[in-house]
């Protein structure tokens, strides 16, 4: 192997001293004993003489002894270090000695993140997960996989821009495989590989994870969440409802099983306009039947909305456990009583000064419940936040203070219309700012009254402009039934055993936190997705676009894990994608060239040591490129 000794900013060496050096010391043959160079100061008339020689050291019974082998004499500083160099040199001929200034660099790629997510994925034995009609040879479908999910979570891409990332990247040096091979036909080419062992990628998850940690599977949340494409060509994407960045663009909705710790284990891929309370039933199937989790005392937590008749029977039929909360529409008609709720003012608009309802009993600072019992065959506790409670009813005001104030502007401007007003095209536009800020329920459909607009003009002639003036009832008893609400949760569950003693097995401080635990995920998986780009998708078939997910939850998956190793270091928890990934950004494999002799050398760049200490308390200081 070959490496390059930097000398700063010495001048070039002197040969004739170093080649009568050398010589001489092969010639004498002191080979076998070149130490180090040594060196003793003399005074003469004030001043200071060095003189160099080349020593050993050798143990002479229990003491440390030294002998001169080749005194050299005055040397300046610069030749001092020359020959400490040539020290290395001669007694390790496979050594090469160069200067910095001839020291160049021919090309810097960045690695450590990738191999940090390379170990992480041979951690958890993923190449494994792929056992079915799997393309074999230099680059097989797990390795593509592989591939697909390091670019996800270092440096998302489109799949055709993929091969160029892995040129520029030092991705062939941590996977040590020639990439000649890959190219953009490949890569959809084994898409449709990587679906068909979705399946067995899941069951591989699942089993790693429960072997691991059982007990992480005593709750498992459900999530779901929506991406839009570019394009119009796949039979899976649909308008739906999804988040703003989806309003007006075609999408797919994804559902996701994640367990307590936050890894994914199972998901499915819906048309854009499917109905969130449709998504559930074949992941009760799959909890059921595949992983026979109906005997273990599982809990499925999901978010409000979600929860109906047809959901709460299909769970029960099971034999799982749910925790879930209603949307507030639901709320008045489940039957839980909102009376103690009756009168709470914030007329001070202070939280603490709000009192806390009869029966109420505090859960932190944030949230107090009262647990309703059973009304049917479910259970029912009630959340209070009088935070909450502020801001909702702040909130309803303002919007309702603004719309107003709207409305006597659109009065005035159709007041002094200058030309005829349409009437469907004027009641739309009140209409839609109405539902724009969600404060249509409180009023009754716009009533546009004709009026008559007479305008003399300036040749003396009169005009009449048709318009309207716009009248709208606000609906108080609807108002004042939404102000009982806010501030208020109604979580339900089936867990409704009984001890021998009396009182619930399950008490409602653990069905609050199942929930409240499911929202910290929720904000996990959501900025992961983010970081991830899951979204826009480029791909069009309804196989490479249900490939690209199980990607993506590769990725998250692997994130999870990273993430809740570094909380093991005593870390914070749920640390977003750009804390994650920091440490191991901007830490490159660099190709260095020495111009006088034509060799190089692989080095990666110092570790600031922020990381290096990272790296050694995740166990991973092996990554390190050193060649």
């Amino acid at each position: 192997m070959t490496y390059l000794l930097p000398i700063s900013h010495f001048s070039p060496i002197n040969i004739g001293l170093t080649k009568e050096f050398v010589d001489g010391i092969v010639v004498s043959g002191y080979w076998d004993y070149i130490m180090h160079l040594t060196y003793s100061d003399s005074k003469y008339k004030g001043k200071t003489y060095t003189s160099y020689s080349i020593a050993e050291s050798y143990r002479d019974g229990e003491k440390v002894r030294k002998r001169i082998l080749w005194p050299i004499g005055k040397l300046s500083d610069i030749q001092a270090e020359q020959i400490r160099l040539i020290c290395k040199t001669v007694k390790n001929p496979d050594q090469l000695q160069t200067q910095l200034k001839d020291v160049v660099v021919q090309e810097s790629r960045a690695y450590l993140d990738i191999a940090v997510v390379n170990e992480l994925w041979n951690q958890w034995q993923l190449d494994q997960a792929f056992d079915y009609d799997v393309t074999a040879g230099a680059l097989p479908t797990d390795t593509i996989a592989k591939i697909l999910t390091i670019n996800r979570c270092t440096d998302p891409c489109s799949h055709y821009s993929i091969p160029q990332w892995a040129k520029k990247s030092a991705l062939e040096d941590v996977l040590k495989i020639d990439l000649s091979g890959l190219n953009d036909d490949k890569i959809y080419y084994e898409l449709d590989k990587i679906y068909k062992n979705k399946i067995s990628i899941e069951n591989h998850l699942f089993n790693q994870t429960f072997k691991k940690r059982p007990e992480s599977y005593k709750f498992i949340n459900y999530d779901l969440t929506t991406s839009y494409f570019v394009g119009y060509n796949c039979d899976l994407s649909a308008f739906g409802k999804g988040k703003i960045e989806c309003h007006g663009r075609r999408q797919v909705l994804l559902g996701v099983l994640i367990n307590s710790e936050g890894y994914p284990f199972k998901w499915d891929v819906f048309p854009g306009n499917t109905a969130e309370v449709k998504t559930l039933k074949q992941n009760i199937d799959a909890c059921k039947t595949r992983f026979k989790l109906t005997d273990k005392n599982v809990t499925l937590v999901f978010d409000r909305g979600i929860i109906s008749d047809d959901n709460a029977n299909l769970i029960e039929e099971a034999k799982l456990k749910y925790i879930s909360a209603l949307d507030r529409n639901q709320i008045p008609s489940c039957g839980v009583s909102l009376k103690s709720l009756n009168g709470l003012s914030i007329e001070d608009k202070d939280a603490p000064s709000i009192p806390i309802p009869q029966g109420f009993l505090k859960y932190d600072d944030e949230l107090y419940y009262h647990d309703n019992g059973v009304i049917g065959n479910k259970r029912f506790i009630t959340g209070f936040n009088p935070t909450l409670l502020i801001e909702d009813r702040n909130n309803r005001d303002e919007k309702i203070t603004f719309f107003e104030n709207y409305l006597n502007e659109e009065n005035k401007n159709l007041k002094n219309a200058q030309r005829d007003r349409q009437h469907d095209a004027t009641k739309s536009r009140i209409v839609d700012e109405l539902k724009r800020l969600k404060i249509h329920k409180y009023h009754e459909d716009p009533v546009l009254m004709p009026i008559t607009i007479t305008k003399r003009l300036q040749n003396g002639h009169v005009k009449s402009v048709k318009s309207f003036k716009i009248e709208i009832k606000m609906l108080t008893d609807v108002i004042a039934a939404d102000r009982l609400l806010d501030g208020v949760c109604v979580f339900i569950t089936n867990h409704t055993e009984q001890e021998d003693g009396g009182g619930f097995k399950v008490k409602p401080q653990s069905i609050v936190s199942a929930y409240r635990d499911k929202t910290k995920i929720e904000d996990v998986f959501k900025n992961v997705k983010s970081f991830l780009k899951i979204r826009p998708f480029f791909v069009n078939t309804e196989t490479h676009v249900k490939a690209v997910y199980t990607i993506c939850i590769l990725a998250y998956f692997i994130n999870r894990y990273l993430s809740n190793q570094r909380k093991a270091t005593g870390e914070k928890d749920f640390l977003n994608s750009k804390e994650l990934y920091a440490p191991f950004k901007d830490i490159d494999i660099t190709t260095l060239e020495a111009k006088n002799t034509g060799e190089t050398l692989k080095k990666a760049v110092k570790l600031p040591a922020v990381t290096q200490m990272l790296l050694e308390k995740l166990g991973m200081s092996h990554v390190v490129f050193d060649q």
